[in-house]
């Protein structure tokens, strides 16, 4: 099957979905919603684009796509925005902002360093943390902190994929998308149970794990 068909027919469910969450019975709807959501999530060539990641330029659209190239990545800051859709607003706010900064420090380490070992797994067992938190609905110091320190080696996976002349290129674009997936994230744990949103982080995770 062609992308562009793959697109139309993903683009046209979702707005299925959108249309039946808007109902009466959206609660019982959301049972069904969320798998659904997390299915067209992983079916899009784009975020499972990720083995593999090349930039032939450190322009700032190549920092402003390469968050949506990787779904650990993007599971990752839409984790961390349902996250914060919980916390107080104080907390959000320093949840949001130092998930930015921690994302542009490990970067700049990867970047510096170019040590590999063990970051895929480091990022893998993030996913499944973040997971946790969100199936208990996480609250306070201890799960912001942790999810910080964890987002540190997503950032320094992108440091050892961009070049060493993107930090003022690469890097804006990189954490301007990253605003946007964690809004998205935000919006998404405003209105799902977050069980249900823990359930599916962890089976995205559990899916990245097994495809390697």
């Amino acid at each position: 099957m062609k992308a562009v068909d793959i697109t139309t027919r993903i683009r046209m469910t979702t707005r299925h979905i959108l249309i039946n969450c808007s109902a009466k019975d959206s609660r019982m709807k959301t049972t069904y919603t969320v798998p659904a959501l997390l299915g067209l999530m992983l079916m899009s060539p784009l975020v499972l684009a990720h083995p593999g990641h090349e930039h032939a330029s450190h322009a700032f659209t190549s920092g402003l796509l390469h968050p949506l190239t990787g779904l650990d990545h993007l599971v990752m800051l839409l984790g961390i925005g349902m996250l914060g859709a919980w916390q107080s607003r104080k907390g959000r706010t320093q949840l949001y902002i130092g998930t930015l900064g921690i994302l542009f420090a490990g970067a700049v380490l990867g970047l510096i360093t170019q040590i590999s070992a063990g970051i895929e797994m480091v990022i893998l067992a993030s996913m499944f943390l973040i997971a946790a938190a969100l199936f208990f609905s996480a609250k306070g110091w201890l799960p912001m902190i942790a999810s910080l320190v964890l987002v540190m080696f997503h950032g320094w996976a992108h440091g050892l994929e961009m070049p060493a002349e993107g930090v003022f290129s690469f890097m804006p674009g990189m954490l301007i998308m990253a605003s946007f997936i964690m809004a998205t994230g935000f919006a998404l744990g405003k209105t799902f149970q977050p069980k249900w949103l823990g359930a599916g982080s962890a089976a995205a995770a559990a899916l990245i794990a097994v495809l390697g």
